[in-house]
């Protein structure tokens, strides 16, 4: 960008600065990525272990139930140590081993304890973590004179119930709960064709629990399998039954290591003992059984136990009481199974339970190095994200690049040649830039302006209408968000004074701060001018109005007058006819033939209809003339009386009326009624042919209004003469079918006019008409209301 485009578009220099900040982000992003990457690729996979202050040493015992080479127990203990090195690489507490498998009864049980006082007198233990059954009923047992002080925290534990712990304290730990009955489960699932599933358990502790579960468990099976339980054995019975068992049987293995001699055996010894004498699946309960005949199972894992014991034990010696932690049953069996068993029993993966493990499987490098692979494909991912991203924002600043380059071209011309004044001033007021056409409008050249202030040079310090215009234009720069539009007079070159509307926009640095004014004008004068005028000649017609008001005023008064006069002396004249022609009538009959009889009838009934016609035009002359006194007016009250007058009248009309309850509204009480007769009367009047006659009066809401209707059945009328209906004089049927003058309809709507209400109607020819009105909804002044829309339906 050239420094001339610069200085004069300082909006392009900051989208340009905003840019290059953009890039620059985008690049510190980048070497961000590529850090974080560096030291991925560079991690081990080894886990690195945080050392913690202080050391777990003669801290916390490990009594084992069973011997140091028992499966389980081997499970256990690298479950708990790993816990204990994960905290303190430097981890050795003390390990005891009860040999309960191998060695029982009181004395052994005496001299252990005997052993354990004297050697752990003063030690200090803080826990005692306990690995299954006999080693935890041990610890209760002589706690008081071995470790009295030290929390107990057990793991492996058979048989578990809330009353396990009646009036114990100090103790916390992991509840071992094989389970037989998912492992008998999913064996069947696996093998359909098999219709008897042998358990083999002993009768330890652990496999009294394992034995009894089955065997409460067995109805559930009825329908599927028969379930046998094979306990209390010795190795030769065993031997024997196992090899009598058919190809529809499953084997699950629970825990054997004591025959009913007393012999003792290891988990290792009586599995290779029955696979060694049967050819059919033997399904297990512990995770150390896999690779060894089982093909797999719900199965509980030793070192799983182990670490959620050890990991207990680290809580309590931080100070955490073994109350407050309690009993925990998180460590539920899994679902594991040997790759050489499944694919001996010919057993797809597809048909294993989800989230189901396999072990033992041949070595792929795919498999092997899977995570190795896992994290050079994530590499290699995100480097192809980031040259993509790289592309992508080096086509994105090419493209803005390009853009900025045509935006400030445009830019350039369209301020250039535009036909309107567009200048800048700094803070202090002084012109920094103007437009061609704001040279050519106020005849000065730019170098002329440039570094000047607007007072003194385009701007007069006062207007002629006196207003300071010097203040405003300071407080113009010190605020222009209070003067984003303003009109005032400038002045050129040459003297003349010009009006100019002036929109203003502040222009901000790149911190923000206020630094010039953008000011574009148009100039306005002769719109000023043609506003002054247009206000002289509204002074002028308001004048003008209010005359021609008068008179229209003092004219309507002359004419009402002269209405009122013409009406009333028509009277005297047509009082006379009517006289003198019903003496004729009543004394020279005889003398009178039939014509001269029906001349003189004709010349009564027409002095009639213009008496009554007379009568009319006073009313309306007395409707437009007559004084209002707004009130309340109950609708329904006036409807009835117009009824019953109407009935009293004509008593031989079969007629049913209708009126609405409660139908009130705003208005002169006299002239209200006057409605109501009107319409009701001409609802009675045009339903007089039907046999059976029906005058409806009610109330409807109509866009948020209420509008009054009268409404009948009578012979209606054609809406096409709709217009006709409320002009005086104007009549949709023949005085030989109806009587009337044909002014009923114009006094109504005169009346519901100076309401400030309007009326319209709504008919077909033979099925009756409906008039609809709308009267002021509270007390309000009628030409209030009159300038109000009127409802829908109108």
């Amino acid at each position: 960008m050239n420094p001339l485009a610069a200085s004069h578009f300082p909006w392009l220099l900051l989208l340009r600065t905003r840019l290059e900040r953009s890039w620059a982000h985008l690049w510190r992003s980048f070497a961000s990525i590529l850090a974080v990457l560096t030291l991925l690729l560079a991690l081990s996979p080894q886990t690195a272990h945080a050392s913690a202050p202080g050391s777990l040493l003669g801290k916390i015992l490990v009594l084992h139930s069973y011997h140091p080479g028992f499966t389980w127990t081997r499970e256990v203990t690298a479950g708990i140590m790993a816990a204990f090195r994960e905290a303190d690489p430097d981890a050795d507490p003390f390990v005891e081993y009860l040999d309960a498998k191998r060695y029982g009864g009181p004395i052994h049980e005496r001299l252990l304890a005997d052993l354990f006082r004297h050697k752990f007198a003063g030690a200090g233990l803080q826990v005692v973590v306990t690995t299954d059954n006999a080693a935890f009923d041990f610890a209760v047992k002589h706690r008081a004179g071995i470790f009295p002080r030290a929390a107990i925290v057990f793991c492996g534990l058979n048989g578990y119930s809330d009353s396990t712990l009646a009036g114990m304290s100090n103790i916390a730990g992991v509840v071992e709960e094989a389970d037989p009955l998912r492992t008998i489960s999913l064996a069947l699932s696996l093998h359909p064709d098999r219709r008897r599933v042998v358990v083999i358990s002993d009768t330890t502790e652990t496999g009294r629990a394992i034995a009894d579960s089955v065997r409460q468990a067995k109805g559930r099976y009825r329908d599927r399998a028969d379930i046998a339980i094979i306990q209390d054995v010795t190795m030769t019975e065993l031997a024997t039954a196992v090899e009598r068992l058919g190809n529809n049987c499953l084997i699950i293995l629970g825990a054997f290591n004591r025959d009913r001699q007393g012999r003792s055996f290891s988990y290792e010894e009586v599995l290779r003992f029955v696979h060694d004498r049967t050819k059919v699946p033997i399904y297990g309960l512990w995770t150390f059984q896999l690779g060894k005949g089982i093909v797999g199972g719900s199965l509980l894992s030793g070192q799983q136990q182990g670490e959620a014991a050890g990991r207990i034990a680290l809580r309590i010696v931080k100070g955490e009481l073994p109350e407050s932690i309690g009993i925990s049953h998180a460590v539920p069996p899994v679902l594991r199974f040997d790759y050489s068993e499944l694919k001996r029993f010919g057993i797809s993966h597809v048909k294993l339970p989800t989230g189901s493990e396999i072990v033992n499987e041949p070595n792929r490098p795919l498999h092997t190095y899977r995570r190795e692979l896992a994290i050079a494909a994530s590499a290699f991912l995100v480097l192809c994200g980031i040259i993509a991203l790289l592309v992508i924002m080096l086509r994105q600043r090419t493209l803005l690049e390009r853009r900025l380059r045509t935006s400030e071209q445009e830019y350039r011309q369209l301020v250039q040649n535009a036909n309107s004044i567009i200048l800048r001033f700094d803070t202090s007021g002084n012109i920094t830039y103007l437009n061609e056409f704001a040279e050519s409008f106020f005849g000065y050249p730019a170098i002329e302006l440039v570094g000047k202030s607007v007072v003194g040079t385009i701007t007069p310090e006062r207007e002629s209408t006196g207003r300071d215009l010097a203040a405003m234009i300071g407080g113009i720069c010190e605020n222009p968000d209070s003067y984003t539009h303003n009109v005032n007079e400038n002045v050129m070159r040459n003297g003349e004074r010009v009006w100019i509307s002036w929109a203003n926009k502040p222009l901000a640095d790149e911190r923000g701060n206020l630094r010039e004014i953008l000011s574009i004008g148009n100039d306005i004068t002769h719109l000023k001018e043609a506003q002054e005028e247009i206000l002289r000649l509204n002074v002028a017609l308001e004048e003008r109005v209010r005359e021609r008001t008068a008179q229209l005023e003092s004219s309507n008064r002359e004419l009402e007058s002269f209405c009122y006069s013409v009406s009333h002396d028509l009277r005297a004249p047509l009082r006379h006819i009517n006289s003198y022609s019903r003496i004729l009538l009543d004394e020279y009959l005889p003398l009178l033939d039939e014509q001269a009889q029906h001349f003189l009838q004709r010349l009564q009934a027409a002095s009639h209809r213009m008496g009554q016609l007379i009568d009319d035009l006073l009313e309306l002359s007395r409707v437009s003339r007559a004084e209002m006194e707004c009130e309340r007016v109950d609708l329904t009250e006036l409807s009835r009386g117009v009824i019953e007058d109407l009935r009293e009248g004509d008593d031989d009309r079969n007629v049913e009326v209708r009126i609405t309850e409660g139908m009130t509204a705003w208005g002169d009480r006299r002239l209200l009624l006057l409605v109501l007769q009107n319409l009701i009367g001409n609802a009675w009047k045009y339903s007089s042919k039907r046999e059976y006659a029906v005058i409806e009066v009610d109330v409807v809401r109509r866009n948020g209004r209420e509008v009054f209707l009268v409404r009948d059945n009578g012979v209606g009328f054609d809406m096409a003469f709709a217009d006709k209906l409320f002009g005086a004089f104007q009549r949709l049927h023949s005085p030989a079918e109806f009587e009337g003058t044909g002014i009923g309809l114009a006094t109504v709507q005169r009346i519901v006019h100076r309401h400030g209400g309007d009326i319209w109607a709504e008919a077909e020819p033979d099925r009756g008409a409906t008039f609809f009105f709308t009267l002021p909804p509270e007390q309000c002044s009628p030409a209030e209301m009159r300038t109000a829309s009127p409802p829908e339906g109108t």
